[in-house]
């Protein structure tokens, strides 16, 4: 895991408006002045500065030279069209981003007052202590959004995680780390081919779904005492042992079934090999069971692919088959 740096602070203070950055620059605009004047600020361009800068750290937009363009995350969030939507849309973006993914793991683990909230930022923030009370306003400001959309609940005082609570528990890993202490791929030909797949997944975990899945299996796995770990590939992982389990998340619908399943069906393999990990149990997790059309893919996955599939309809039970349970044995549902 990274370093935290003062850049990963936002400045701007209204969550809302951060959002409404991403939807300016669909528009067209694309420095700070015209992003500014979008959003209904007006200072010359310096809180259009501070909006465009969080929008970076959120992950909706990336800048160079004064010119703003939509990342993977800000295009399927300028695509939706209801507020409940960008509202949820918004909240995965400041769960995942790295200041609160740490401040989420404390939340989930210790339940603090807002008091003790703020001793906890001042210590965590890598910066002069006066910039550290200006920067925990604008910090307080994001979680009272996750409070009014009930992701945080206030119990006594208490802050409480009450949604998405995978997003506390899984731990990033960096790319470079592999998987275990097995060699990772680092043949030029085969670094390009990774540079290309993750580009891919970006597009793939753009979409709510798909983070609601990586959501709900971390939460899954630790709930069993087992880690969920991702990186910038591979969308979760776990260890039990020297034993290691590899997923692929699908968003799917009646019309992208098959075609989703034989990406993720190449995609565990490319995995499992550049990350040196040929027994790795590899396994394919969707938003709904195989429809009665489709069952011959359960046969082909199990039996003669050595794959398991599992579905969640809820996002926070899973199923599978028998086929699957044996391959996957203590990490099946």
């Amino acid at each position: 895991m990274r370093m935290i740096s003062q850049s990963d602070f936002p400045q701007a203070d209204r969550l809302e408006k951060v959002g409404e950055v991403a939807i300016a620059v669909s528009q067209g605009n694309f420095s700070d002045v015209s992003i500014e004047g979008v959003i209904g600020l007006d200072s010359g361009g310096r809180q259009g500065r501070y909006y465009r800068l969080a929008a970076e750290i959120l992950g909706l937009i990336v800048t160079s030279n004064n010119h703003s363009e939509l990342t993977a995350l800000g295009k399927e969030f300028s695509s939706l069209n209801t507020s409940s939507a960008r509202n949820e849309f918004l909240t995965r973006c400041v769960l995942d981003s790295i200041v609160f993914q740490r401040a989420i793991a404390y939340i989930n683990s210790d339940h603090p007052t807002e008091a003790q909230l703020r001793l906890w930022f001042l210590k965590f923030y890598p910066g002069a202590e006066s910039t550290a009370k200006r920067r925990f306003s604008t910090f307080i400001n994001y979680l009272n959004y996750l409070v009014k959309n009930k992701t945080i609940v206030i119990n006594k005082d208490n802050y409480i995680l009450n949604k998405y609570i995978g997003a506390a528990v899984k731990t990033k890993t960096l790319l470079c780390d592999g998987i275990s202490d097995k060699e990772f791929k680092s043949d030029p030909k085969v670094g390009k081919k990774i540079k290309f797949e993750v580009q891919s997944q970006k597009l793939d975990r753009a979409n709510q779904i798909h983070w609601n899945l990586v959501t709900a299996k971390s939460l899954f796995l630790k709930n069993k005492n087992l880690p969920a770990f991702e990186n910038e590939i591979i969308d979760l992982y776990s260890k039990n042992n020297k034993d290691i389990v590899l997923y692929e998340m699908k968003s799917i619908t009646d019309t992208n079934f098959v075609s989703q399943i034989r990406k993720a069906l190449s995609q565990l393999y490319e995995y499992r090999y550049v990350f040196s990990e040929p027994n790795a149990c590899i396994c394919i997790v969707t938003n709904a069971p195989i429809s009665k059309k489709d069952k011959w893919v359960i046969d082909y996955l199990n039996n003669d692919r050595l794959i398991a599939y599992e579905w969640t309809e809820d996002f926070k039970t899973f199923e599978c088959h028998d086929g699957s349970q044996k391959l996957l044995s203590y990490f099946s549902p």
